[in-house]
């Protein structure tokens, strides 16, 4: 990175200050807008296309619910307004009403936390912005992150400012508690998305108004597809005994150029494995699989690069040692992610498995199954 995306300080603490300063600034914000920041909101609102009454949408750092009247202007009705001031969105509340908890119903639903904290039954959402707050929150490319993963693949990220990014720096330097973070330009916009399920579609910089935004790619799909073969070797056993899911661990040593510079995470796509003509012919086939890159930094032990892949194929046997592997990721879903808890761990890739089986149904994806690395002679 060429600058920090993370605050100064730990995330507990940064976000109880950030609590306490817009806690007693809440009346400031429900003094009417002028005319010009209401234009402004409007296209900030209409960065993101195709937004109507089926759209879902989180606003982080809703505050009193700024944009609201421009999303239900857009036919929106199912909102999530997220910030970590109880009392801003007390007043959103008042102001907009509220539906249940859950989001059974359409309507405005507060969450009071950041980002982070949100759960993922109140996804997935087809978009979420980041208006008048980027600045503010205690790690940017972790927001990034979390927000990816509640969006829908296609799904869209805008991080604005409708006074502009030369008004955001100068309130930074006078308030760095405040505000300790800036809003990135096009060249940290990219160091943000490096390893993120993140492309950058729009990056306005005027004179009042600053607008990024971020598109999760359609179907996850890769820009161009990554593929490796290799011999299995013996993984350290978690696939099957800990996380119910068999992997067949790939040699990393001779895949060293094609992995230089590939970002770490998971990765979907197709796989077939070479078991020998005595086997049977289904095991012979082109099947679905996920794959984790990286060094699984859940794992005490997760320091060498790893290349794991599980094949949603029920073989006839699971030793897959010594034989030959060959796979096509075609789509990214994540990078590699530090859990806490085990149940965390085991909870994520199941949901990875089950976002890479269903967007393999995708036409996207399915043309590869016929790539010619699968039919060799």
């Amino acid at each position: 990175m060429t600058y920090s995306t993370q605050a100064p300080g730990d995330k507990q603490t940064h976000n109880q200050r950030q609590a306490d300063i817009f806690n007693r600034k809440t009346e400031v914000f429900t003094a009417p807008l002028p005319e010009e920041i209401k234009q402004r909101l409007a296209r900030i609102v209409d960065a993101v296309p195709d937004l109507g009454p089926d759209s879902r949408i989180m606003d982080v750092g809703s505050g009193t619910g700024c944009l609201i009247p421009f999303f239900r202007d857009r036919g929106v009705q199912d909102i999530l307004a997220v910030d970590l001031s109880a009392n801003m969105l007390a007043k959103a509340e008042e102001s907009y009403g509220s539906s249940s908890t859950t989001g059974n119903e359409p309507g405005v639903r507060t969450w009071v936390g950041d980002v982070e904290s949100v759960p993922a039954f109140q996804a997935p959402f087809d978009a979420a912005f980041f208006n008048a707050v980027f600045g503010n929150v205690f790690d940017q490319r972790e927001a990034l992150l979390r927000a990816s993963l509640l969006l829908i693949p296609g799904g869209h990220i805008v991080i604005s400012h409708p006074l502009g990014k030369t008004w955001h720096e100068q309130f930074k330097a006078a308030s760095p508690e405040e505000i300790p973070l800036p809003l990135p330009d096009g060249a940290m916009l990219q160091d943000l998305c490096r390893d993120l399920p993140l492309r950058v579609r729009q990056l306005v910089e005027e004179q009042d108004l600053y607008m990024a935004l971020l598109q999760v790619p359609p179907a996850y799909l890769l820009s161009a597809p990554i593929m490796l073969e290799g011999r299995v070797v013996e993984g350290f056993g978690r696939g099957s005994t800990q996380m119910g899911v068999p992997t067949a661990n790939i040699e990393p040593g001779p895949l060293k150029d094609k992995l230089e510079g590939l970002p770490l995470g998971v990765y979907f796509g197709w796989a077939q494995l070479d078991a020998g003509q005595d086997e049977p012919e289904q095991d012979l086939q082109v099947h679905k699989m996920a794959m984790n890159v990286g060094r699984r930094p859940s794992i005490e032990d997760g320091t060498d690069m790893t290349v794991e892949v599980h094949i949603l194929h029920t073989f006839q046997t699971f030793n897959f040692r010594g034989k030959h592997l060959r796979v096509i990721g075609t789509g990214y879903i994540r990078p590699e992610v530090r859990f806490c808890r085990f149940q965390e761990l085991i909870a994520r890739i199941k949901t990875d498995l089950g976002v890479s089986k269903a967007q393999l149904d995708m036409p996207e994806h399915i043309r590869f199954k016929e790539h010619r690395l699968f039919h060799r002679g």
